[in-house]
């Protein structure tokens, strides 16, 4: 998986659900807030590290996941 998409409960209210890229570097999830271009390539620029043994996959191409924990900024 280079790109792909998470969903998370909002730390305002656990009913409520928030989007963004997630991005893996160096075998390890990310999720990015922000992105930049450096030489020409799309990088993140700001990013929240994800723990690995909380992120699920919600659907069968791995475009989609799920976060069932705590994202801290």
């Amino acid at each position: 998986m280079q790109f792909a998409r998470v969903y998370y409960s909002s730390r305002r209210s656990p009913a409520r659900v928030e989007s963004g890229d997630l991005y893996c570097a160096r075998g390890k999830p990310l999720l990015v807030v922000t992105w930049r271009r450096r030489n020409g390539e799309r990088v993140p620029d700001e990013y929240i590290e994800l723990d690995p043994a909380r992120l699920r996959r919600a659907s069968s191409n791995g475009t989609i996941y799920r976060y069932e924990g705590e994202v801290r900024s």
